[in-house]
């Protein structure tokens, strides 16, 4: 009797496969749509019992609601709904437009199912679309959630395969990036540049510091393995008020204010870039008391454009 053996290669083929199934199944549930058991099986070609395998075990961290052979996301029902709830949801819809309109096709699905009323709220953020990465973009969040590594391609100059411990999906100035770790070397990667993600049956720990250390991220150019340094800065009059209500970081603390309304404030920075163009922006209103080292940098900039 010929018995078929499983290699590494159609075991991986497997997994594929079984990763693309879920990630298609979550993007339907997440558009919406009321899944049958049964039709699954067909489309996908397996037998009806894998595609209960993956209801029951793969997916149970999900809110799904199941109703004999058909299943769906289990969403709130408008009467839970009370006017705050509506008010924060109606925000959140605004700002889903500024994600592309693949985007908010599907997120609108979602917010009609939990209110009805007309959104008088507009916004106007540019924000990176990323429709077309949806199915990937839930693959890493899950992988997140479980804390197992995943492999991707990752396409920028060339493109190259590689395993990641996947930590926090990040959004700084409208970019969406993958924060993890490559080895122990923590790194940012474009959302956009990623490719065939695969989710594998490996999992890491992960440090509290992490998360600590990412409420105090400024932008991008955080250095989540540098040692923290303090910046203090002179603020204007003019513009104090609007530090106030919007601190640079939540590491932001006023250290003075003076009689006219001007201050110091301080913040902390893990690499120079997290603030060094942001002073510039508010030149001449904002000014740098510490480091020297930061303030002659600014300086030398300044000559380099002005040509003196």
């Amino acid at each position: 009797m010929n018995i078929k053996q499983s290699t590494k290669e159609t075991r991986v083929q497997k997994y594929s496969k079984l990763n693309e199934r879920i990630s298609i199944i979550l993007a339907r549930l997440y558009n919406g749509e009321i899944l049958s058991m049964k039709e699954l099986s067909t489309e996908f070609n397996i037998n009806l019992r894998t595609i209960q395998r993956d209801i029951n075990e793969r997916l149970t961290k999900f809110p799904i609601k199941k109703d004999g052979d058909k299943f769906m996301l289990n969403w709130i029902e408008n009467n839970d709904l009370n006017a705050d709830d509506i008010a924060i949801l109606e925000i959140i819809q605004e700002i889903s437009k500024n994600q592309g309109a693949e985007f908010y096709k599907k997120a609108n699905k979602l917010f009609n199912k939990l209110k009805t009323t007309q959104n008088p709220f507009y916004t106007k953020i540019n924000i990176e679309d990323i429709s077309d990465k949806l199915n990937y973009t839930i693959l890493i969040e899950n992988a997140i959630k479980h804390k197992n590594f995943i492999k991707i391609t990752y396409n920028i100059n060339t493109s190259y395969e590689i395993i990641l411990k996947p930590l926090k999906i990040l959004n700084f100035e409208g970019f969406w990036y993958l924060l993890a770790l490559d080895n122990k070397k923590m790194k940012k990667y474009l959302l956009r540049k990623i490719e065939n993600v695969e989710v594998l049956d490996k999992s890491f720990e992960l440090s509290q510091e992490i998360e600590k250390s990412l409420d105090n991220a400024i932008n991008v150019w955080f250095d989540i393995e540098n040692e923290p340094f303090e910046v203090e800065l002179f603020i204007e009059k003019n513009i104090a008020n609007y530090f106030k209500v919007k601190p640079i970081s939540k590491s932001q603390i006023i250290r003075k204010t003076y009689e006219d309304g001007s201050m110091d404030i301080s913040v902390w920075i893990t690499h120079y870039m997290e603030i060094f163009r942001i002073i510039k922006y508010w030149i001449p209103e904002m000014k740098v008391i510490s480091p020297k080292w930061l303030d002659t940098k600014i300086k030398e900039d300044i000559k380099l454009y002005l040509g003196v």
